[in-house]
């Protein structure tokens, strides 16, 4: 069953995060961050300059990717801060992100209209040192890592393809031919799951890459999905804007499985 957590339309919904109380979510074209209590009540809206990849948790506040800087973004203040400038291409704009156990958040670029591996892949560290871990990326989604942080996974959608780094060794972990892989989620259990951008589902992997299970919605374009709730044991899925009605929407599904909270960025 699907319900809808937010009826907001987004042009291009992304980046659901869960902070223990409230869910956040991006529109990328609309310019905005948005954050709704869990327990309901009204959401709050952030206007950005300009499109917004991605949020993150930091300690207060949250680290947000705008086209070629990382920000720091305040909901409840209503401010929005560039403090380090990553890329400057034209054709390229920063893209979807996630903080790992050391407090790290790594991100990636896109070629803005997927015709080009112009993008790449980045760490921010805490003393906001920026390093690019690779480049030849068209459109960079995730990343995701495992719950013992030995394995990340990492997508090119353009590419359809998912790929897992571990002691300095990559393998290609997912392909598909009917759609386009897009945001990434881990579970606790180590089961991968990923939203397939006009394939109207979210699939979940096993840590071998074999599909163990999948969750069908009504829309053609889920793009990132968050484990959410007081007990972390519902999927908060952001949409894009299609044919379907909710189209756009952030919805909910029962995963039948806890996921882990989102570690904070530590600079």
């Amino acid at each position: 069953m699907i319900d809808v957590f937010s009826d907001i339309p987004c042009a291009l919904g992304e980046s659901a995060l869960w902070d223990g109380e409230r869910l956040y979510w991006v529109d990328i074209l609309g310019d905005r961050i948005y954050a709704k209590p869990w327990t309901g009540g009204d959401t709050a809206v952030l206007d950005t300059p300009g499109p917004v990849g991605a949020v993150a948790l930091r300690r207060t506040g949250l680290l947000a990717t705008l086209r070629h800087t990382i920000a720091f973004a305040d909901v409840d203040r209503g401010t929005v801060e560039s403090v380090v400038p990553v890329e400057s291409a034209p054709e390229n704009r920063l893209n979807d992100g996630a903080v790992d156990a050391e407090g790290r958040f790594w991100f990636g670029s896109m070629n803005l209209d997927e015709a080009a591996p112009t993008g790449a892949f980045y760490r921010l560290n805490p003393d906001l040192t920026v390093e690019r871990i690779f480049g030849g990326v068209t459109c960079s989604n995730g990343p995701a890592f495992s719950p013992d942080g030995t394995t990340m996974y990492h997508v090119d959608s353009s590419a359809r393809r998912i790929t897992a780094y571990s002691g300095g060794e990559s393998r290609v972990f997912a392909t598909d031919d009917d759609c386009f892989p897009d945001g990434l989620a881990v579970d606790a259990e180590g089961g991968v799951w990923n939203c397939k951008w006009d394939g109207s589902r979210v699939v979940r992997y096993a840590p071998d890459g074999t599909i163990d299970r999948i969750i069908t919605v009504p829309v053609e374009r889920p793009t990132r999905c968050a484990f959410a709730g007081p007990g972390l044991d519902v999927l908060a899925i952001t949409t894009a804007k299609g044919d379907h009605p909710l189209s756009g929407q952030v919805l909910l599904a029962d995963p039948g499985v806890k996921g882990l909270p989102a570690h904070p960025f530590l600079g």
